[in-house]
């Protein structure tokens, strides 16, 4: 189970939304020329705020399956719902030109936020929790999976202790970006990397949840 959160986790960081994010702003910090104790300031509490938002919504989940169960209602809507954002994020990677109304504008629907360039402790807090909450939509499938699988093989607090490492590996990326920042060439190639591997990481992720979805039906089922 640990090797399964630790994967997931990373996976799950691997989106457009927050590293995206942190790439358009980051860049504009740079090119405002701020004091580096007002840059750090920015970038520590924007990630903390993406951790804190990301795993609340994972908390919340993880106690709702608690409390009525996995095998019942919401084991199955969990197993369903991964399929369905699985499918759809391999439509995605095979077909991005085909928009499903109303399911394509939902799960694509992070952009980055219009925000004037006044960079206070307030501004990162606030964009990290809409990055946060705005991700769930956009990779959410893979989360919602590995809780349901900790609901399944955990007690509640063992699941708590998992969900904090996932996101852990979630801010992975996002730490990475934020050390680099101070080194141009590694900056620039990180930058690059992210534009190359958007369309790769959402065959992995597809693939990912429906494989996940389907191991928590075989479950369900036995």
């Amino acid at each position: 189970m640990l090797y399964l959160v630790l994967v997931n986790g990373l996976l799950d960081s691997f989106n457009p939304c927050a590293i995206g994010v942190l790439i358009f702003y980051l860049t504009l910090i740079v090119s405002l020329k701020l004091r580096r104790a007002t840059f750090i300031r920015f970038g520590l509490f924007y990630i903390f705020a993406t951790y804190a938002t990301y795993f609340l919504i994972g908390l919340g989940m993880l106690r709702v399956m608690h409390l009525f169960g996995i095998h019942n209602f919401f084991g199955w809507l969990a197993a369903v719902l991964v399929l369905i954002v699985g499918l759809h994020t391999l439509k995605e990677y095979f077909f991005p030109f085909w928009h499903i109304p109303g399911l394509s504008s939902f799960l694509g629907r992070c952009r980055i936020p219009k925000w004037e360039p006044h960079i206070t402790v307030l501004s990162a807090i606030t964009l990290g929790v809409l990055i946060g909450i705005c991700e769930f939509p956009c990779s959410g499938g893979v989360y919602l999976a590995t809780v349901s699988l900790l609901t399944v093989k955990n007690t509640f607090w063992q699941g708590v202790s998992y969900l904090l490492l996932y996101n852990v590996m979630f801010i992975l990326p996002l730490v990475a970006l934020f050390i680099s920042v101070g080194n141009k060439p590694v900056f620039g190639a990180l930058q690059k990397l992210h534009i190359k591997t958007i369309s790769t990481t959402k065959l992995v992720m597809g693939i990912s949840m429906i494989l996940s979805g389907i191991l928590l039906i075989i479950w369900l089922i036995q």
